[in-house]
């Protein structure tokens, strides 16, 4: 028997055991108490774009107050700057490489997948809105209301209301485990302000307001993307404030643990698809009645992996060889040895040729190789931005600030090394700095070791 097939038996044993030991599995009726609901919420293209995280002159009242109620993580990542390879995760426990979707492809055949995982551990699995992994043949959730790009509920409030409503309403005895998944600020950004009632007429957020992140130009076009940008998360954060306005009235709120993350950075140039802070690092809030006080900060590395385990954490169960981490010693307050270094994965973006990187992040510096240095990065954000076209044109016209920003995205070195106390959007490349040759090393170590143990194929082509 393979070695794979023969570790993916004993999981399934090992899950049949643990659920029977909990009375999961059939109904929640044995002898211990089943565990809590979970409602995992996914903003695409957020990034750490909210008001409690500092983002100036953004309204997301109802995230905010989410924030002031849960434990709120200021070092959490997303695998990789891309949609699929970050929720394929998110479904499995395992970093991309090892689930095997590294850029928009499937997740390898043997993979057990976030509702295998849960079923099995007894409870009732769902999926609202966007799936973002494939194939979706694989993926059997006990209810499913999924939206593509075009539907058009994708971005309705009313509509997440709806299906929330329709889940709950076809509950049985077990636990449920919802994840939801919405699509707001996802391009293309609304036009309207995006009112959360359709038809209704709301403000839009004024560009003279925004911040315009030191990686673009300080133009009226990017003022006006970001603005936009802006109103979308408004209606997502709106979308939000209802989905827990349901827990509340139907009384579950007190019973259920909240999830609240994103899947990559922003869709702006040196964000989405890219392993700089602005593309992987994401907000991560965890609200647990009872338990996690509300209002408190966790600065440590946490990732997108770590949620299935800590589902299953919640479940009573042990899962065997996943990437990630149950949290719940974080969430608990426990003394516990944490990570001390968060890796990052970049394979491609439906642009040809792909130009992949790997990376790590060690307390304030960041290393990333680069593995084919002698490519041009492009990516479809930039085909599509007003703020890049606005750099670009600002480059064109000799601005020496903007040619740097420009060459920074185009045009990377083989190793790159950042110090993100003293430059935290990642401008200086300090890898050439004899000062920090030993930092740079360990780093650099480090990752090679990840790489190995990934089996990553890129390590072939480790040149230091």
């Amino acid at each position: 028997m393979a070695p794979s097939r023969l570790c993916s038996l004993l999981s399934t044993l090992l899950l049949v055991i643990s659920a029977a030991c909990r009375g999961g599995g059939g109904g929640g009726q044995g002898e211990t108490e089943p565990g809590p609901n979970l409602l995992v919420m996914v903003g695409d293209d957020q990034g750490v774009e909210v008001g409690c995280y500092g983002t100036v002159a953004l309204e997301t009242p109802r995230l905010d107050r989410l924030a002031a109620e849960s434990l709120r993580f200021t070092g959490a990542y997303a695998p990789s700057g891309v949609c699929t390879p970050s929720r394929s995760t998110l479904y499995t426990g395992l970093e991309p490489v090892r689930n095997g979707a590294t850029g928009f492809n499937a997740v390898d055949a043997g993979v057990r997948t976030w509702d295998q995982w849960l079923s099995q551990a007894g409870y009732r699995t769902g999926l609202l809105g966007k799936l973002g992994a494939k194939p979706i043949s694989r993926f059997h959730f006990d209810w499913i209301e999924r939206t593509r790009r075009e539907d058009p509920g994708a971005r309705d409030l009313a509509f997440h209301v709806a299906g929330f409503e329709a889940f709950l309403d076809g509950a049985d005895a077990r636990p449920w485990a919802l994840v939801v998944n919405f699509r707001d600020a996802h391009w293309p950004l609304p036009e309207d302000g995006a009112p959360s009632t359709p038809g209704a007429v709301v403000k839009p957020h004024d560009p003279a307001r925004v911040w315009v992140p030191p990686v673009l130009a300080d133009t009226p076009g990017t003022r006006e993307e970001l603005a936009r940008f802006h109103d979308a998360l408004r209606r997502l954060d709106a979308t939000v404030g209802a989905l827990l306005d349901v827990l509340d009235r139907r009384g579950l709120a007190s019973e259920t643990v909240v999830i609240y993350t994103s899947d990559n950075g922003p869709p702006f140039p040196g964000a989405k698809t890219t392993l700089y802070e602005w593309g992987t690092r994401e907000v991560f809030l965890v609200r647990w009645p009872g338990v996690v006080p509300g209002g408190g900060v966790e600065e440590r590395f946490v990732t997108l992996a770590d949620i299935l385990p800590t589902a299953l954490d919640l479940a009573g169960v042990a899962a065997p060889e996943l990437d990630g981490r149950s949290l719940l010693p974080l969430l608990r307050g426990e003394d516990v040895v944490w990570r001390d270094e968060v890796f990052g994965s970049h394979t491609g973006h439906r642009k040809e040729p792909s130009v992949p990187a790997r990376s790590v992040r060690v307390g304030r510096f960041k290393y990333i190789w680069n593995v084919y240095p002698e490519r041009e990065f492009s990516n479809l954000v930039m085909d599509v931005s007003v703020s890049w076209r606005d750099l670009s044109a600002r480059a064109e016209a000799g601005d020496g600030d903007a040619r740097h920003k420009v060459e920074r995205l185009r045009h990377r070195p083989p190793e790159e090394f950042y110090d993100l106390e003293a430059d935290p959007w990642e401008l200086e490349n300090l890898a050439e700095r004899p000062d920090l040759a030993q930092h740079k090393q360990d780093l650099r170590e480090r990752l090679r070791r990840h790489l190995e143990r990934q089996g990553d194929p890129l390590l072939e082509r480790w040149p230091f």
